[in-house]
């Protein structure tokens, strides 16, 4: 019996957070259908590792503690963004001027340039998750 509960805990373990992402509710971005340069590459990279933890929800129903970003948003608003990234705002989002380069800031806001809206799905998980 202790084995069978064993093997369930290391199964649910090894489900990639990425497969929940994608069940009825997330508001997570979708991925990109586009085939992205070098420096929308980095970006991804760069947002996944330092923006999605707040920009994303981890898990559907999870608290989301930033807006979900995306191309409408970014497009127009490029110089502020990259304002807003480096040096964040009081209370609400750290800056990152001291952790990222020019560049890489660059390189996050061409990456969410390529960022479709995401489709909000209805569901229980949808609704729990609304602000």
């Amino acid at each position: 019996m202790m084995r069978k509960w064993a093997l369930r805990f290391i199964v649910l373990c090894a489900i990639p957070a990425g497969v929940c992402a994608g069940q009825a509710g997330s508001t997570a971005p979708a991925p990109s259908p586009v085939a992205l340069n070098d420096t929308q590459v980095l970006g991804r990279r760069l947002f996944q590792q330092r923006c999605a933890v707040c920009h994303t929800e981890a898990v559907p129903g999870a608290r989301r503690y930033g807006p979900v970003l995306y191309k409408e948003l970014i497009n127009g608003n490029e110089d502020t963004i990259r304002t807003f990234i480096g040096n964040g705002s009081k209370g609400k989002m750290p800056g990152f001027k001291y952790g990222l380069e020019p560049a890489e800031i660059g390189a996050i806001v061409e990456y969410l340039k390529t960022v479709p809206r995401p489709v909000v799905r209805s569901g229980p998980a949808a609704e729990a998750s609304v602000d």
